[in-house]
C-alpha cells in the first residue's frame, strides 16, 4: 500500500511498507521550545527561599506545554503535505516536506485568534477550506484560504459546530460537511443533532442532505464515482435538569447556575479538543490514580461521546468479529449512491477514508482496509484514530 497518514493521541502518523512513524511537527516542536525558555527565564522567580516568602513559588516542574498538538492534515503533492495545529489560543498551518521529515517547513498561516480543527484542500484552485473556532466567537465555522493568501473568508456562521469540510471532487465549488446547533443550560453546553449540509460556494444556496432528530451525520466523503459515505450514530444529548421549587429558589441560585454553565462550557470544548476533562483532573488532591487509569481505558471521551471501550471490545469479540473494536456497533458507516439508494457499509467505525477501490476505517483499536470483495485486512494496531488522510 502506498503511504497514508493517520492522528491518533493528537500526533500525526504515517504508515508505509507495514511500517507506522510519528511525524514531527516543526510548529509544535518551536512552539514548546519558546515556552521552555519562557519558563527557564521566569524560573528564578518562581523557586527558592526568597520566592517561597513573597508567596511566589508556583512553578510546577511536572506543568505541561498546554494545549499544543496536531488537528489535521492533507496531501498536498507526492513530495509535501499541510498540516495545522493548535497552540494554545492560536495556531499554525505549516507544510510538511515528506521526503526527508527533518527539512525545514513552510509556513501557510500562523494566527492566534482561531484555531483550525478540520481542513480539506482543493487541488484544482489551491485553497484550503477550514473548521475553526475564533476567540470572541462561540462554536466553529468554516472559512476559505487560498494557499498563496493570508487571508482567510468566513463561509459560513451562527450558534453551532461547522465540522469535517469536504470539497466534492467532481465539482470544486461545492462543498459538503456537518453541523450541529448550539444550547446552553445551567448544566452546560448542549449540541443538537449532527446534519450533513451540501453548500454551493457559486450561488450561496446551502442544503440540508441528512438530518434526523435520533441520529448524528457525520465526516461526509465523496468517491470517485459521485457516492457520499458518512458515519451514522445515534444522537444523544444529556439530560437538563429544570428546578421545581419556585421562582425565589431560581433567583437565589442564579450566580452559581451562570457559574456552572460557564465551566461547563469550558469543559465541553476542552473534551471535545483535547480529549480531557476540567473535571476529572489527574492531579485533583485525594484521587486513587489506579482507578482513575482503570476509569480511563474503560470509559473514553471520543468526539464528546462517553463510550465504554471495554464493554464494546468485549461485546465485538463475543460477536466473532475478525478485528474486534472498541467503537459501538450504533457509529454505522454508511453509503448513498448516485440514486439515492442508502446502504450500510460496516459497523463500530470511528473514522475512515475512501481511497480507489477500498475504504479505511478505524475501529477505535486497528486500522484497517476493507478490500472491494469486501474482505479486510489490518494494516496497523493504533488506539482511537480520529482521522485518516490519503
Amino acid at each position: 500500500m502506498t503511504k497514508l497518514y493517520f492522528i491518533a493521541n493528537n500526533q500525526i502518523h504515517i504508515y508505509e511498507n507495514n511500517k507506522t512513524v510519528t511525524m514531527p511537527c516543526q510548529a509544535i516542536d518551536q512552539y514548546k521550545k519558546n515556552l521552555d525558555e519562557i519558563r527557564q527565564r521566569k524560573e528564578w522567580k518562581m523557586k527558592g527561599t526568597g520566592a517561597q516568602f513573597m508567596g511566589l513559588n508556583r512553578y510546577d516542574e511536572d506543568e505541561g506545554y498546554g494545549l499544543a498538538y496536531a488537528t489535521d492534515a492533507v496531501v498536498l503533492d507526492s513530495e509535501n503535505i499541510i498540516y495545522s495545529a493548535r497552540l494554545d489560543d492560536g495556531m499554525a498551518i505549516n507544510i510538511k516536506p515528506i521526503q526527508n521529515l527533518q527539512d525545514t517547513e513552510g509556513l501557510v498561516l500562523r494566527k492566534n485568534d482561531f484555531i483550525a480543527q478540520d481542513m480539506a484542500f482543493d487541488h484544482f484552485k489551491k485553497r484550503l477550506v477550514l473548521s475553526v473556532q475564533e476567540q470572541q466567537g462561540y462554536g466553529t465555522h468554516l472559512c476559505i484560504l487560498p494557499l498563496d493568501s493570508n487571508r482567510s473568508q468566513f463561509i459560513t456562521e451562527g450558534e453551532c459546530i461547522d465540522a469535517n469540510p469536504i470539497f466534492d471532487p467532481h465539482h470544486v465549488d461545492q462543498i459538503y460537511y456537518d453541523s450541529c446547533g448550539l444550547g446552553g443550560g445551567e448544566n452546560g453546553v448542549f449540541l443538537g443533532p449532527r446534519e450533513i449540509f451540501h453548500l454551493d460556494l457559486s450561488t450561496g444556496e446551502l442544503e440540508t442532505k441528512f438530518a434526523d432528530p435520533k441520529y448524528d451525520f457525520l465526516k461526509p466523503q465523496i468517491d470517485q464515482q459521485g457516492s457520499l459515505y458518512f458515519i451514522q450514530r445515534p444522537y444523544l444529548r444529556a439530560g437538563q435538569t429544570e428546578s421545581s421549587f419556585g421562582f425565589f429558589k431560581d433567583i437565589i441560585q442564579a450566580p452559581f447556575k451562570i457559574i456552572r454553565a460557564i465551566v461547563g462550557w469550558l469543559d465541553f470544548f476542552t473534551q471535545r479538543y483535547s480529549g480531557e476533562s476540567l473535571k476529572t483532573s489527574s492531579k485533583t488532591a485525594g484521587q486513587n490514580p489506579a482507578i482513575d487509569k482503570q476509569k480511563s481505558e474503560e470509559e473514553l471521551f471520543v468526539e464528546g461521546n462517553l463510550i465504554k471501550a471495554q464493554k464494546n471490545l468485549e461485546a465485538n469479540s463475543k460477536k466473532g468479529e475478525k478485528y474486534p473494536g472498541t467503537i459501538p456497533n450504533s457509529w454505522q458507516l454508511m453509503k448513498r449512491s448516485r440514486d439515492g439508494q442508502v446502504t450500510l457499509v460496516k459497523k463500530g467505525v470511528m473514522s475512515f477514508a475512501v481511497k480507489d477501490d477500498s475504504i479505511l476505517y478505524s475501529n477505535g483499536k486497528y486500522l484497517i482496509e476493507l478490500k472491494s470483495d469486501l474482505s479486510e485486512e489490518k494494516l496497523v494496531e493504533a488506539k482511537l484514530i480520529s482521522k485518516i488522510i490519503v
